[in-house]
């Protein structure tokens, strides 16, 4: 995984919204004008609800959770093995066209040729599309209009909270079993975790990752899940950022102690040596955390979704009940 990408961060459907009028239990008719102002501040029109969406794929995930079915996705929806990939979620792949799997690629003529009425995707403080590369903004912009969510800086629930919105608005039945059941298992696992770092009070959680290059210290405020779980109660360590790129603060592995931690959340989307290879990488092998073993992988981008979330904060509590404060 590039440091530009970790400084970056961290289908079928129809969407515009009445404005913010729309009650949850009533979705919007399907007929007339349609309107929505997206978290870039850009309002979108539409003559009558798109039918047709192409989101990319943690937006998809999202949607797809609520109930939603995009026609097409862009981001790496499969692993080298042909096999899902975990930011999938649970978009069936198989059931979706890929407009593009690389960033900083998009296939504007696959993205044409499905007919979309809508884009959605996330947006990280910027009012750039993640995974939309800037050249083809206009031609996409000539096909239909773009819809951006922002996934930074807010905590998860914040984020689910606005999908739910667009969900409503796309016509979406919330009250729907798996929906209504996804809610409620994200409820009671929040709840577990609070219960369970009120009793390890104290105890300090260090997010991390890193590479050939160097060790990123990650700013829980700047990835929801992170940001969720520190408003449930769980005490991170906060690193020091630049708050225009409040995602990572940059070290070398000689300061891999600069931040003395009970747990470490290591960034799961990969596998790097420095979890493995101790006598390359000495410094991180003698934290007192790693020596205890307690070292759990985290994904920071987990798709915004009740249901993805549920078993993400399920294991974080089983994990954070197996640990104890290291750090003196």
């Amino acid at each position: 995984m590039a440091l530009s990408r970790r400084s970056l961060l961290l289908g079928a459907g129809a969407v515009v919204l009445t404005a913010c009028s729309n009650s949850k239990d009533q979705p919007p008719a399907t007929t007339g004008p349609w309107e929505f102002t997206d978290d870039r501040g850009v309002k979108i029109t539409r003559p009558s609800r798109p039918a047709t969406l192409v989101a990319q794929l943690s937006s998809a995930a999202a949607l797809w959770d609520l109930g939603l079915r995009p026609v097409g996705t862009f981001g790496q929806s499969k692993k080298p093995d042909g096999t899902a990939s975990d930011l999938a979620g649970n978009v069936d792949v198989t059931k979706v066209t890929s407009i593009s799997e690389t960033y900083g690629e998009f296939g504007l003529e696959k993205f044409a040729a499905l007919k979309p009425d809508l884009l959605i995707a996330p947006t990280y403080l910027t009012t750039e599309l993640w995974y939309v590369p800037k050249e083809s903004t206009a031609g996409i912009a000539a096909i239909c209009p773009s819809l951006g969510i922002e996934h930074q800086l807010h905590s998860v629930d914040t984020v689910i909270d606005r999908y739910v919105a667009l969900a409503t608005a796309l016509g979406a039945d919330l009250k729907a079993a798996p929906v209504v059941k996804a809610k409620e298992e994200f409820g009671a696992a929040s709840k577990a975790v609070t219960d369970q770092a009120a009793q390890q009070k104290g105890l300090k959680v260090l997010f991390l990752s890193g590479g050939a290059d160097g060790l990123y210290f990650g700013n829980p405020a700047a990835f929801m899940g992170l940001s969720q779980l520190q408003k449930l109660g769980v005490g991170f360590v906060v690193p020091k950022v630049d708050p225009a790129k409040p995602t990572w603060e940059s070290v070398s592995w000689e300061l891999a102690d600069k931040y003395p931690a009970d747990v470490i959340l290591y960034d799961g989307r990969n596998t790097e040596p420095y979890l493995t290879d101790a006598a390359k990488y000495p410094t991180f092998a003698r934290l007192p955390a790693v020596r205890a073993k307690q070292v759990f992988a985290f994904n920071p981008e987990t798709p915004p979704s009740w249901a993805q979330f549920a078993p993400v904060f399920r294991q974080f509590t089983t994990n954070l009940g197996t640990v104890r404060p290291v750090a003196g």
